[in-house]
């Protein structure tokens, strides 16, 4: 169950309950954006066939948060990345927030999917009413923020979210595609290439969904905290070749 709030003349709080995720990917309108940020993992040696896409992988429902501290693995690589989110209520009322999929970028090398599943999506404590955003929701600015430890923050992805596909037609095909019905849904509708061409691990991040026509932002920002009590020894399981 997620506590958030509406925003609008009178905020309303929301008690949204899970029942269904998906980390969506490969969704741009801009074929050629999907092939630069395979390019991009490709350098990090995350290599993977698409037959088709969008991409829609699978995320165990409980692994979602509006905290701002997500602990990692000591020595991890990990890092998030900004992404408009969908969230579809039982009496089918379509919300936005901004989100990031924080994933493990080594095990991701070898598995996508689970590489999803070790840490938590985060999403903003504030989402906004679809209707509200609908007529102009191609001119929506979703922001990426890498933050290092000394809280310096560098422009890491932004674009308008009219590069993906529709909210509603994205909901379409999801229902098409899985034969299912969308209540409880929280769809995370994938990401842009970033601004140089490379990943970057930095112990903060920052994502924003950025409406310049009714003068409002959402935000999602977080820090990992490593597991520093913890030492890799003799005592670790070791995987035998």
């Amino acid at each position: 169950m997620l506590d958030l709030i509406i925003e609008g003349t009178r905020p309303q709080k929301l008690a949204f309950d899970v029942k269904k995720m998906i980390n969506a990917g490969l969704s741009n309108r801009d074929q050629a954006g999907v092939r630069r940020h395979l390019d991009e993992a490709a350098k990090e040696g995350i290599k993977y066939i698409f037959e088709q896409t969008p991409a829609y992988l699978p995320k165990v429902k409980d692994r979602i948060t509006t905290g701002d501290i997500i602990e990692v693995l000591p020595n991890s690589k990990s890092s998030g990345e900004a992404e408009p989110v969908v969230l579809v209520s039982d009496n089918n009322e379509i919300y936005i927030a901004a989100g990031s999929d924080h994933s493990d970028r080594e095990l991701e090398k070898y598995d996508m999917i689970l590489s999803k599943h070790i840490y938590p999506n985060v999403i903003s404590k504030r989402v906004w009413r679809f209707a509200d955003v609908k007529d102009h929701w191609d001119d929506i600015i979703l922001r990426g923020w890498v933050i290092d430890a000394d809280g310096k923050r560098q422009l890491y992805q932004e674009n308008k979210v009219g590069e993906f596909m529709g909210v509603e037609q994205f909901l379409d095909e999801v229902r098409k595609y899985f034969q299912i019905d969308l209540n409880g849904l929280v769809m995370f509708m994938g990401t842009f290439p970033t601004l140089g061409g490379k990943l970057i691990i930095t112990p903060g991040f920052e994502a924003q969904l950025v409406d310049e026509k009714l003068k409002r932002t959402l935000t999602c920002s977080y820090i990992t905290q490593p597991m520093a009590w913890f030492k890799y020894g003799p005592h670790t399981p070791k995987k035998v070749a």
